[in-house]
């Protein structure tokens, strides 16, 4: 190994490694490095314009020595990272990092009522304040969020909307309290943290709410503020939004319908909305479509937003499998 190599200190060997392995391979090793490290290694990878073959070939020689020193198994787990972490960091700041890493790993707040009936939850919230049923809510996952928030009295439900668009943050010492209070009656066991709402984690518990839940919600929420019903409207996808998808994603979406969804979906939306569904099918199909229309003379308002539902349920499966692009609020906002 060459002298120039042995002297490298440990960070400086990392990014020379980094560098060896190209950007590919290194963004995969980089990924995996304690977040406390990263920092170092960054800073060296920017005081290191090149590497030169002497160190590629003996920071390679000595990473390969080390795997294979360890034969066909790599040991990890709590031993080895307690042995890594004091190597890298000195044996205090390793036990300060570990435990906080393994804090981090707590349950959330409030996860203990993920798994209970929506119905009981939303019995058990309806005697809180508004602002304390907009404070658990905000920290549960969108789907049992969204649950709760529907078994809720129509106007209490307005209420906690607008509470949970209008959070910015909520102190730890008052989640606790709160949490403390709903953890006894419920009987389990969370812990604090702390969560930012807003009108984007609105938008997500009503992006899973169902379409009436979503449409007396959004419109309540306009009739007492407008500027705040815009704002949770520009991170939700609704059915009329498909005339925002570019003609390749509706033909994608399309593909994944139901002809019986469409013709219901389409009999109550605007001109615009068929437009876009008419443009990206066949000329037979369309006619087919439209006659398909026009046979039923009497459908259920239910009816057709359940069919719209579904739709837009499709539309965000294939969003979350990347497969077409919904653009949302504007340019910050859009989904690449």
């Amino acid at each position: 190994m060459s002298e120039q190599a042995l002297n490298l200190a440990g960070s400086r060997k990392v990014a020379a490694l980094l560098i060896t392995l190209g950007t590919a391979s290194a963004a995969k090793l980089l990924a995996r490095l304690p977040a406390e490290y990263i920092d170092q290694v960054a800073l060296e990878l920017l005081r290191t314009p090149a590497v030169d073959s002497d160190v590629r070939d003996s920071v390679l020689e000595e990473t390969y020595a080390g795997l294979a020193a360890h034969g066909g198994v790599l040991p990890g787990g709590e031993e080895y990272t307690h042995e890594v972490f004091a190597q890298a960091f000195g044996a205090p700041k390793a036990m300060e990092l570990i435990e906080r890493v393994t804090l981090a790993q707590r349950i959330v707040p409030f996860e203990f009522l993920t798994g209970t009936d929506p119905i009981q939850v939303a019995s058990l919230l309806s005697g809180e304040h508004p602002q304390t049923i907009a404070l658990v809510l905000a920290h549960l996952e969108p789907r049992p969020a969204a649950l709760i928030l529907a078994n809720l009295e129509v106007t209490l439900q307005v209420e906690v909307a607008r509470r949970i668009a209008l959070t910015d943050q909520t102190t730890p010492d008052s989640l606790s309290i709160v949490e403390e209070g709903i953890r006894r009656r419920m009987a389990s066991i969370v812990t604090e943290s702390t969560v930012v709402g807003g009108a984007r984690p609105l938008a997500h518990v009503l992006n899973q709410s169902d379409r009436t839940t979503e449409k007396q919600i959004l419109g309540a929420l306009a009739a007492y503020d407008q500027n705040l019903a815009d704002e949770v409207r520009r991170y939700m996808f609704v059915f009329e939004d498909i005339t925002t998808l570019d003609d390749r994603a509706i033909q994608r979406v399309v593909r994944e319908l139901d002809q019986k969804d469409i013709a219901l979906a389409l009999r109550s939306t605007t001109e615009d909305v068929k437009n876009a569904f008419f443009r990206n099918i066949s000329t037979r199909a369309a006619e087919m479509l439209k006659e398909e229309m026009s046979l039923a003379t009497h459908v259920r308002m239910k009816n057709v937003e359940e069919a719209q539902g579904r739709i837009v349920e499709i539309i965000k499966r294939l969003e979350d499998q990347d497969e077409i692009v919904i653009v949302r609020g504007g340019g910050d906002d859009a989904l690449v």
